[in-house]
């Protein structure tokens, strides 16, 4: 359960958003969420999000022997992801998550403009999963 202090997603999300766009080199997209320390890149097109890479994304990559050093981020990106506006319930992004078995959600606003992401481990270290 989630205490109600914190409510919506917009509270406990991260704003400033590692983005990137669907033309740039995939090797590029890992270089970043390496040296950013993070699971997930937002590939967007105008603002709006067109697609997501993870870490997961890249070890089903790697697999598959996709060439990191030609490919481009649209041909590993996960293409129409999962989203949540940023008015979202806290439990209902965490159902959401669950349900859908990703770790990683893109918040958008109601133009569907990134407004930004939110990550389980984000719900746990704000504190409110309650296992």
């Amino acid at each position: 359960m989630f205490p109600e202090i914190l409510d919506n997603v917009e509270e406990i999300m991260v704003k400033n958003v590692v983005k990137v766009t669907p033309e740039q080199k995939i090797i590029d997209a890992a270089k970043l969420m390496e040296q950013k320390k993070i699971g997930c890149v937002v590939v967007v097109k105008d603002n709006k999000v067109v697609g997501v890479i993870t870490e997961r994304d890249f070890v089903r990559l790697a697999a598959s022997g996709l060439d990191f050093k030609k490919a481009l981020v649209k041909d590993g990106m996960t293409k129409k992801p999962v989203t949540c506006l940023s008015t979202t319930k806290i439990m209902d992004a965490y159902l959401l998550l669950w349900k859908k078995k990703i770790r990683h959600l893109p918040v958008v606003d109601k133009k569907k403009s990134l407004v930004g992401v939110l990550s389980l481990q984000d719900i746990v270290m704000a504190g409110k999963l309650v296992l």
